[in-house]
């Protein structure tokens, strides 16, 4: 370990930082420069206790494993007999304050790292073993009223549906919107021994689990992923290069896909092995991970990652910030960031003949780094669609600006780009096809190929259809008479047309409300339900100073908002306040 309390930057990584950070870009000796300090590292006191390896943030505190007999609620006579149990507790600076039990009667002695919460904690998913014979399996519980009249976390007998089989399904990492599930699996897809998965929700159930590829997984094993507020994605793996063992990597998520792997260098990495990282998603600026050291009998050791104040002002405003920083300062090892996994099969004689022939043997998951093309793929081009037929295309890929290449290369075929503009942002589709059914086979594909949130939309005359795809797939398939317009039974498919914003009244636009905010995102959420205090409100969302805020509730009064203000802030969100809008435009006068 190179520290004593407090780890910072390598001088490597920080020479790199200069470029990013122009507000200490002054040239400084090696012992003036502060600048390094932007982000800490402190130890942090509290034993971590098997089967758990390390932390997770729960409402606005963590949740860890705990021995009852340091429990000071018992009585001093019966601590001889205490259990491990898990406990819930607001972190002070460096260690755990007072704590509680997670749940007041039901026991959960399971990994806390291993938990995974939804937006408004009802829902948990959480690791397992189903029985002493049977390896992990992810298990899900909900925060509901019990037979004792007090909420509980129930959790359902049976495994999530998709850990069907005898291998070891561990550590889900779910989504802000909790639409995906990232896990640990040694699945028979798996690159070498333990994977990164994709699961979508599906409904009430799960899809089929997706490999995500070589260029986040390796021969090695990739463990403990976790979703910030961003999508970003945070993994530990020993099959990449780094300082040694287990390292901690970063992935920034540009809005259809994860970037590789970046390490985060020495001020998060050491030779021994660093796991569990987990980032505060109320406000993104507190962190936690573990190192386990590889020395006989010495215990593994909390660490807590936090924002130099003094440094960080005025550059980054989270550690989601801070670390997407520093990723981009690593330089791209090419040969060493995404290793070829030797697990490999021989290749179907049909994808054989469709896929561009390459020096290796096509392998079980696509490979995200492109081999080189002999020729040029061939473009598929499509006629021009009927004004009047539906289109299928898949949506990959979302940003703020226009897309430069207006081709892309999958699965061996060169598409066309579609892009068009919604709720703030360029939404790039590939393909068109006459059915969403014709459209899932480039979906998948997109999906092996990092683009992990590709789906199916439908178009008319090139504008985006809204609505069930079963129906207007319906729709597109009934017969049509000469001379008429498709007419049936179903409610017809609403026609979005993103860039003409709609009309609004004198009236609506000169109304005030006030409104809670509570969150903000760098990328567009659209409007969402969430819950407090048992009511269920409809999200707005704005654009402000370069992020999309998000806001609940309407109220003609500042003292009727500041009644939710306060139960959201009960909830996790300390920094939640009440706005004030008009015509749907935030008013930049202080909400009194």
């Amino acid at each position: 370990m190179k520290i004593s309390t407090t780890k910072i930057l390598s001088l490597p990584a920080t020479m790199l930082l200069m470029a990013f950070t122009a507000g200490f870009a002054s040239a400084q000796s090696p012992g003036q420069q502060n600048f390094t300090n932007l982000v800490k590292v402190d130890r942090f006191s509290l034993d971590l206790i098997p089967p758990s390896s390390g932390v997770q943030f729960y409402r606005d505190g963590i949740v860890f494993l705990s021995d009852t007999k340091g429990d000071a609620r018992m009585l001093e006579s019966h601590t001889s007999f205490g259990k491990t149990d898990a406990y819930y507790a607001i972190p002070l600076d460096t260690a755990a304050g007072s704590h509680s039990l997670f749940s007041p009667t039901l026991s959960w002695q399971v990994p806390t790292e291993a938990m995974t919460f939804n937006y408004d904690y009802t829902v948990m998913y959480y690791t397992r073993k189903p029985s002493i014979r049977e390896p992990e399996k992810i298990f899900k519980a909900k925060y509901e009223l019990a037979k004792n009249k007090k909420h509980e976390w129930i959790s359902e007998t049976k495994p999530v549906s998709f850990c069907s089989d005898r291998s070891l399904y561990s550590h889900p990492a779910l989504s802000p919107d909790g639409e995906k599930m990232v896990f640990s699996s040694n699945r028979s897809e798996s690159l070498g021994g333990l994977d990164l998965f994709i699961s979508y929700r599906e409904g009430t159930e799960w899809s089929a689990p997706i490999n995500l590829g070589n260029l986040i997984n390796t021969k090695g094993d990739e463990l403990t992923p976790f979703l910030d507020q961003d999508n970003n994605l945070y993994f530990s793996s020993d099959g990449i290069s780094g300082s040694g063992g287990y390292d901690i990597f970063f992935c920034r998520y540009n809005g259809g896909k994860w970037d590789k792997p970046a390490n985060l260098t020495e001020l998060i990495n050491t030779p021994d092995d660093d796991l569990a990282f987990k980032l505060s998603r109320t406000d993104g600026k507190t962190a936690f991970y573990t190192t386990r050291y590889k020395q006989a009998g010495k215990a593994p050791q909390l660490f807590r990652v936090t924002l130099r104040d003094q440094m960080a002002l005025g550059n980054v405003r989270n550690l989601q910030e801070a670390f997407s920083l520093i990723a981009r300062a690593v330089p791209a090892l090419e040969e060493e960031i995404v290793p070829v996994a030797t697990k490999q099969e021989e290749p179907e004689p049909a994808a054989q003949e469709a896929l561009p022939p390459v020096e290796k043997p096509v392998q079980k998951v696509a490979e995200a780094v492109k081999a080189p093309e002999p020729a040029p793929a061939t473009v598929e081009k499509q006629a021009a669609p009927d004004p009047d037929a539906f289109v299928f295309r898949v949506q990959f890929q979302a940003t703020p600006a226009k897309r430069a290449d207006r081709t892309i290369t999958t699965g061996g075929k060169k598409y066309d780009v579609f892009e068009y503009f919604y709720n703030g942002t360029y939404k790039s589709c590939a393909g068109e096809f006459p059915s969403p059914a014709a459209a899932a086979g480039l979906q998948a594909q997109l999906r092996r190929d990092g683009y992990s949130d590709a789906f199916v939309v439908a178009f008319k005359n090139n504008e985006r259809v809204t609505g069930s795809l079963q129906n207007i797939a319906a729709q597109a398939s009934a017969p049509k008479p000469a001379g008429e317009a498709v007419n049936t039974q179903r409610a017809p498919a609403q026609v979005q047309k993103p860039a003409k914003p709609a009309a609004q009244s004198t009236a609506a636009q000169d109304k005030i409300v006030y409104r809670v905010q509570f969150a903000s995102y760098m990328q567009p959420r659209g409007s969402f339900e969430v819950t407090f205090g048992g009511t269920r409100y409809k999200t707005f969302e704005y654009m402000y100073n370069g992020a999309y805020r998000v806001c609940a509730g309407e109220f003609s009064t500042s003292a009727e908002a500041s009644g939710l203000r306060k139960q959201i802030m009960k909830e996790g969100y300390p920094d939640a306040f009440v706005i004030l809008t008009k015509g749907n435009e935030r008013v930049t006068v202080t909400a009194q």
